[in-house]
């Protein structure tokens, strides 16, 4: 509530993590919890890592739509502001946080089609997130996450 106050233009976002250690945010039901706790909700939103919630369990690989189901059920899909993309070195559950380049890790390249075309989200900032050394690789990743657009 601290860097929150009425016209404020700033949204903050909670982002949703793996669950590894002590981590508050680990289920859609924990970042419900403080969002229903805040002063202002209408100034916060919530950013999805996708590493971090199949790295927490939650299922994207076989089934983006009734994960998006869940959240709009628990959180509600107005409070989604924006999205963290990055695959995950880590098997479905693993609560560890390690982010892979996209197509490389255990979420797959289907799933990233999958969401960048997937009219529910599609609209929001997408911000990469995976480890590469020199900036060629992250322009790679956005050429290749564009190249899924034409398929529609």
């Amino acid at each position: 509530n601290d860097c929150l106050f009425e016209g404020q233009h700033t949204t903050v976002l909670l982002e949703t993590m793996a669950g590894k250690g002590t981590e508050v945010g680990k289920t859609f039901e924990e970042i419900s919890a403080i969002l229903d706790k805040v002063n202002h909700p209408e100034l916060m939103g919530v950013c999805l890592d996708t590493c971090h919630v199949h790295d927490g369990g939650y299922e994207i690989v076989e089934n983006l739509d009734a994960f998006l189901d869940t959240f709009d059920q628990i959180i509600g899909l107005k409070k989604l502001k924006a999205l963290h993309l990055n695959d995950s070195k880590n098997p479905l559950g693993a609560h560890k946080d390690r982010h892979e380049q996209i197509g490389k890790g255990f979420i797959g390249l289907e799933t990233f089609r999958a969401v960048v075309t997937n009219p529910r989200v599609n609209t929001l900032p997408m911000i990469l997130e995976t480890p590469h050394s020199e900036l060629s690789g992250w322009g790679e990743e956005i050429a290749l996450l564009r190249s899924f657009l034409g398929d529609n």
